[in-house]
């Protein structure tokens, strides 16, 4: 194994077992796992993933329970849900996921779950016919839960197809549905629930807050550490690395991961192998501006504006 100046032979004792073997590798390759979007498991989330476990799958209810997981961009939201996208494919209970977002051909969100279920929703199919074919690949797939991103953006539509949304997600989670809609945006989808009280209430609010100085973000900085593939240990999880890389990151964990590769892409292609925290306080936007990633300097979302 490579030795540097100072160092004895390196073992790699501060990589995972797994993955000891990728530091050996070229600096291109390297760069290319690093540049990977890995899942670091938390505290802060895992209690979202047990009440979510708890609410899926409830029986014997009239109204099963819903959720709404909100946020300022960058919180983690798309890694939520394809981590449970991800857990679900083991269980014996599965779940659909659609983006309530604006997308190419403006589809409304009746054809968006449509499409999820696999069935069409072209002009010449009866709604009648949707919700039988709906219905019984329920059953048939035994699904239990809606995935619903974007939420917020719903409030940038009218007010009559907002409505519908409200409707639809009412039906769906009452019978004979009896899906749990698990609904992820930013502050302003609060607002979107509150058009209709009777969905407003049936929702917990889950809010995604910013990173704080704890055991949590430490133990995340060391454990993400523990997957790049550089020879020498950084310890960017040391108080001193915890403090800048919070500040600059304003706590948004978008920002963090950024902060995090862009480092390592530097220990890499400047061959010292191991990531300086001092760069974050020097010019951390820069750096990672040469590396392609932006940084999210406000975590305040903007305000949703309703069209009548």
């Amino acid at each position: 194994m490579m030795t540097f100046e100072g160092e004895s032979v390196n073992d790699y004792t501060h990589i995972i077992p797994e993955k000891r073997s990728l530091a050996d590798l070229d600096n291109s390759t390297r760069i290319s796992i690093i540049k990977r979007d890995i899942w670091i498991p938390t505290k802060k989330l895992d209690q979202l993933f047990t009440t979510i476990d708890f609410m899926i799958g409830s029986e014997g209810r009239l109204v099963v329970p819903s959720m709404l997981v909100w946020g300022p961009g960058g919180s983690g939201k798309s890694a939520i849900i394809e981590r449970l996208k991800h857990i679900y494919t083991t269980r014996d209970k599965n779940i659909k996921s659609i983006s309530a977002g604006m997308n190419l051909d403006s589809s409304q969100l009746v054809d968006l779950i449509c499409n999820s279920f696999g069935i069409s929703s072209g002009a010449g199919r009866q709604s009648l016919d949707r919700t039988t074919r709906v219905l019984n690949t329920i059953r048939a797939e035994n699904i239990a839960a809606l995935l619903m991103d974007e939420l917020n953006d719903s409030g940038l539509r009218t007010l009559a197809q907002q409505k519908n949304s409200m409707s639809l997600m009412k039906f769906l989670s009452g019978p004979p549905c009896y899906l749990s809609i698990i609904c992820f945006g930013d502050l302003t989808s609060a607002e979107v629930l509150m058009r209709d009280n009777q969905i407003y209430r049936r929702y917990v609010h889950w809010p995604l807050t910013p990173w704080k100085n704890d055991q949590d973000f430490c133990d995340f900085l060391a454990t993400y550490e523990s997957h790049l593939p550089l020879k020498l240990p950084s310890d960017i999880s040391c108080s001193a690395g915890r403090r800048r890389i919070l500040k600059q990151s304003l706590g948004v964990m978008d920002n963090v991961v950024k902060i995090i590769k862009c480092l390592a892409y530097e220990a890499v292609l400047n061959g010292t192998e191991r990531m300086d925290v001092e760069l974050v306080d020097n010019d951390i936007c820069y750096l990672c501006m040469r590396y392609g990633e932006a940084l999210r300097r406000s975590p305040e979302p903007k305000q949703a504006k309703l069209k009548r």
